[in-house]
C-alpha cells in the first residue's frame, strides 16, 4: 500500500514534468514566431539598402560648378572628382573645353601636375585645348578632389545653349571617358557617362556670381544644369531602386502582420 507522503511525491514529480512541458512548447513558439519576425526585419533592411544605394551608386561621374553661366563672361571652372575606376586611385583628368571657350587659364593644384595641349599653329583658328592635371599620388577611390580651370565662355553663346567639357578620368586600372551628352529624344537611353557641361543663362542671372555673399544662386543654377544635362540616373538604377523599394514594403507588410498575430 502505497503510502500518502509517497503519493504527494509523485504527484510533485507530474507538475514538475507538465511544467517542463508548457515550457518547451511555449519557447518553440516563441522561436517560430522570432524567425519571421527577423526574416522580415533582414528583408526590409535589404530593400531600403537596395533602393538607396542603387541611385547613389548610379549618380557617380565628374561633378561641374562655374562661377558665371553667362556668355562672354570669364568663369571659374571647377571640376570635382569622388570615386576611382571601380576601386582603383584616379591617377588624371584630361579635361577638354571646346573651341568656343577661350583664354583658358589652369589653376595650380598642390598635389598635381598641368599639362596643356599645344595651341594651334594659326592663332585665327579656334580650337578645343585640353587640359590634364596629373595626381603626383593617385587619388583614392572614395576621396574627393577638385581642380579649377578659368575661362572665357563662349562669346556667340545664347542663353540655353548646352557647353559640354568631356572628360577622361585615368586610373591606375581603368579608365572613365566623360563624354556622352544627353539626347533630345525623351525615348532614347540616357548616357551612361555623362559629360561635364553647364547651360549659358542671360547675364543678369548668370554674372557675378564671385560673390560669396550671393553667390549661392548662381551656383546652384550651374549645379542644376550639370545635374540636368550631365548626370541623369540610369534606366538600371531606377529599376534596382524600384525592385529594393518593393522589398522593404513586402518586409513591412509581413512585419505588421507578425506584430497582430
Amino acid at each position: 500500500m502505497r503510502s500518502r507522503t509517497q503519493n504527494r511525491h509523485d504527484s510533485h514529480l507530474d507538475s514538475v514534468a507538465r511544467t517542463a512541458r508548457t515550457a518547451r512548447a511555449s519557447r518553440a513558439s516563441s522561436a517560430s514566431r522570432t524567425r519571421p519576425f527577423a526574416a522580415a526585419l533582414v528583408g526590409g533592411a535589404a530593400g531600403l539598402a537596395l533602393a538607396l544605394g542603387a541611385p547613389l551608386a548610379a549618380s557617380a561621374h565628374v561633378e561641374l560648378e562655374a562661377s558665371s553661366t553667362a556668355p562672354a563672361t570669364l568663369s571659374v571652372l571647377t571640376f570635382a572628382v569622388g570615386h576611382g575606376c571601380e576601386g582603383s586611385p584616379t591617377t588624371s583628368l584630361a579635361i577638354e573645353l571646346p573651341a568656343g571657350v577661350q583664354s583658358v587659364t589652369p589653376t595650380v593644384k598642390p598635389g598635381w601636375t598641368i599639362t596643356e595641349s599645344a595651341p594651334p599653329a594659326d592663332p585665327t583658328v579656334l580650337e578645343a585645348t585640353t587640359v590634364t592635371y596629373t595626381a603626383d599620388t593617385p587619388l583614392p577611390d572614395g576621396f574627393r578632389d577638385t581642380v579649377e580651370i578659368s575661362a572665357l565662355l563662349p562669346v556667340d553663346g545664347q542663353a540655353g545653349d548646352l557647353v559640354a567639357f568631356p572628360t577622361v578620368q585615368t586610373c591606375e586600372s581603368g579608365s572613365y571617358a566623360w563624354s556622352e551628352l544627353p539626347s533630345s529624344d525623351p525615348d532614347d537611353p540616357e548616357p551612361n557617362e555623362p559629360a561635364p557641361a553647364l547651360v549659358l543663362t542671360d547675364t543678369a542671372s548668370g554674372a557675378g556670381a564671385t560673390d560669396s555673399a550671393d553667390g549661392s544662386a548662381t551656383t546652384a543654377t550651374a549645379a542644376d544644369a550639370t545635374a540636368a544635362a550631365a548626370a541623369p540616373i540610369d534606366d538600371t538604377a531606377r529599376l534596382l531602386g524600384l525592385a529594393g523599394l518593393a522589398v522593404g514594403v513586402v518586409a513591412v507588410v509581413l512585419l505588421l502582420s507578425l506584430i497582430h498575430i
